[in-house]
């Protein structure tokens, strides 16, 4: 709505004559509207002072909701009404606006809401909402709703009606602050698994802050890892223990530092666990994708299994959170000064491992016959086989050239139009680029097309004819692979950066079409 200075500003601008100004007014006051909060759509509400085992950082909530001595600091987060959101009118009550053409004011109600809530280490511990309304008249024509007694404009109402509820969200928290610690009273303080059992209760999530410092504090002088460990899935408590602890007790349960370090003590080979770490990101993924897909088993879109699978992989691409979330480097520089080995530290990361990792995790020891670690040069040789027993033959031989029958599929020039379409996705990969990158398995869709179009035009017996057989296309090959995903690793990781890698998998595409959308979804 325009504001005053603007209305002198128009009847200045024209000071040509009465009519003038008339016509000025009228256009500026024409097509208004005026609130009025209604007092009564609140609860009555006034603050009282009590005793909190928190402090609020908020210097109006600390005046009520007074803090104890050394009490924990919460933030209080304020949500006021920025508009009206909602409004209702009834058309018979305003039959007479609509017949007067809204010089009879339009009258209906607004309704907005407010909220406050009482945050601790990123978790809500409170929140209460206030709902409100204000009466409105408008008219689309006439300036007639200023006529409307108590009537303001959107701002004075909205600002009338949040400082309303602030009133009763104080009056509110300082009901269930008092109500929580009347609570937290009742129970031994002394006794550790009462603390913990009313916290885990969710009776008195005000007093969190609170009751997981008194829970810290009890904790023995010796062996304290025992003790925490009983009690690190209360949200928060973790965080309020000093590094060097933390450390311990972050990650997986079974897989945390305290854990590993009780499970080598006992026994357990370093190569197990090991590959246990490795396989904690994949293992925690697949398990959210499977309650995901549990969650919406009923959805409509369940029954076609592949669809639901990709979407699936969607929601877990933008909400999983990786087994090790949270452990820095001081953290693990902390394990290894603790005596945990920093071979296995360093796969307690948030990064995920390799499919190549993975592959070989699943396979089997990551150790050689002498027990030492083995890279990952050293493990990759075991996706390949040193024959020509394999199910799949490798485009290169053990020498690290070209088998005879790719030159000679290569020299065919099987395919032009199939032909060009894979060694363009080779040569893309030969170039750490493209199919790679296509997000959400994607990038199999297309490789899959590409090894369609391949299949439907039977170019692969034709590649296997052009080749000289199949006979000779395995007396040709002195290494082979028993599944493409691990010709494709092995492949992608040994000869990617090679000149004459797009060569080579326009050739093996020629003879395994499917091997297109296995190598555009490994990586």
């Amino acid at each position: 709505m325009t504001s005053s200075n603007s209305f002198h500003h128009v009847i200045s601008a024209n000071s040509k004559g009465a009519a003038g100004a008339l016509v000025a007014v009228t256009l500026w006051l024409s097509g208004c509207s005026v609130h009025q909060f209604d007092q009564s759509s609140v609860p009555a509400a006034t603050p009282y002072q009590v005793s909190a085992p928190f402090h609020a950082d908020d210097a109006e909530v600390a005046r009520w909701v007074m803090p104890e001595h050394g009490a924990p600091r919460v933030q209080y987060v304020r949500t006021p009404a920025p508009m009206w959101y909602g409004y209702e009118e009834s058309f018979v009550a305003n039959l007479p606006a609509v017949l007067t053409l809204s010089l009879i004011p339009i009258h209906g109600r607004s309704t907005s809401f407010s909220s406050a809530t009482v945050v601790w280490q990123d978790q809500a511990l409170w929140r209460h909402q206030v709902n409100f309304s204000a009466k409105t008249w408008s008219s689309v024509f006439f300036p007639t709703p200023f006529l409307m007694p108590g009537g303001s404009g959107d701002d004075a109402a909205l600002q009338e009606a949040n400082e309303a509820a602030d009133r009763v969200h104080l009056m509110a928290l300082a009901d269930q602050t008092r109500d929580q610690a009347q609570r937290y009273a009742t129970i031994d303080t002394s006794n550790p698994d009462a603390v913990a059992g009313l916290l885990r209760s969710g009776e008195t999530p005000l007093l969190l802050p609170k009751g997981t410092a008194q829970l810290i504090a009890l904790a023995p002088q010796q062996n304290p890892l025992q003790f925490h460990a009983r009690y690190v899935d209360l949200p928060g408590y973790t965080r309020l223990l000093p590094e060097s602890q933390q450390a311990w007790l972050i990650g997986p349960d079974g897989l945390k530092g305290w854990q590993l370090k009780a499970a080598l003590t006992g026994g357990e080979s370093e190569d197990d666990l090991t590959r246990k770490l490795i396989l904690a990101h994949p293992d925690a993924r697949e398990a959210a994708i499977a309650d995901y897909l549990q969650a919406n088993r009923n959805s409509g879109w369940a029954d076609n299994h592949e669809f639901a699978r990709r979407m699936a992989e969607i929601v877990v691409n933008t909400t999983y959170v990786p087994p090790f979330r949270g452990l820095t480097e001081g953290h693990r520089q902390s394990l290894i000064d603790g005596g945990l080995p920093a071979s296995l530290v360093k796969h307690m990361t948030d990064q995920a491992p390799s499919d190549l990792m993975v592959t070989l995790a699943r396979g089997g020891s990551l150790r050689g016959t002498d027990g030492k670690a083995l890279t990952e040069d050293e493990l990759i040789e075991r996706l390949v086989r040193n024959d020509n027993i394999g199910q799949f033959m490798s485009p290169y031989t053990s020498d690290g050239v070209l088998a005879e029958w790719v030159n000679l599929a290569n020299n065919a020039n099987m395919g032009a139009t199939a032909g060009s379409a894979a060694g363009a996705m080779a040569g893309a990969y030969a170039a750490n680029k493209a199919l790679d990158f296509v997000p959400f398995g994607l990038g199999g869709l297309v490789g899959g097309a590409i090894g369609s179009e391949i299949g439907k035009s039977g170019g692969r017996e034709a590649a296997i004819a052009a080749s000289g057989g199949w006979t000779a296309i395995k007396a040709a090959s002195d290494q082979s692979f028993d599944s493409l995903p691990n010709m494709a690793r092995y492949l992608k990781r040994k000869y990617g950066n090679t000149a004459n890698f797009t060569d080579a998998m326009r050739a093996t595409t020629h003879i395994y079409p499917e091997f297109s959308s296995v190598l555009a979804s490994t990586n």
